[in-house]
């Protein structure tokens, strides 16, 4: 990850309207940095225990499956990673991956220790949009809820 990245002078072109946003979850909020890179800020305490849970996952994994994070703020409100285009239909992955169910394509040897070694939910790696296409290839680009995160903060009991 690069220390080096200005944050201050990010925010400061952030709250001045000069990246757009991109999208909203019930924990953060993330904006296009307009350098391939998007800006994921925490709204709350989900958002982030997310943003450090995608910075741990992402200093872990040697794979290509994940954009990688490339700056985090030392409190966790600021994510700088990799801007990847949006897949629309998660079909697409599975083409990509030649496989015809979700079932096969997290049974690949590059798939199957995802949910295990990090605690990521299956239903929730399924859904398109937690994947973009970064270099030719799927990836996923949030991967901040695990099983704990959904425990301690979304779960009603």
């Amino acid at each position: 990850m690069d220390n080096a990245i200005d944050l201050s002078e990010i925010l400061t072109h952030l709250f001045n309207g000069e990246y757009p946003a991109l999208g909203s979850g019930s924990g953060r909020r993330v904006y296009d940095l307009k350098n391939e890179t998007v800006l994921k800020t925490a709204k709350n305490k989900k958002g982030y225990a997310q943003n450090q849970i995608e910075s741990i996952i992402s200093e872990m994994d040697d794979s290509d499956l994940f954009a990688k994070v490339l700056f985090i703020s030392p409190d966790n409100q600021f994510l700088i990673m990799e801007k990847a285009e949006p897949i629309m239909d998660f079909s697409y992955v599975r083409d990509f991956f030649h496989v015809k169910t979700n079932k096969e394509l997290f049974q690949l040897d590059n798939f199957n220790y995802i949910p295990h070694k990090y605690n990521l939910l299956i239903t929730d790696l399924c859904r398109p949009v937690n994947w973009g296409m970064l270099r030719g290839r799927p990836v996923i680009i949030d991967y901040g809820f695990t099983g704990r995160i959904r425990r301690k903060y979304y779960s009603i009991f």
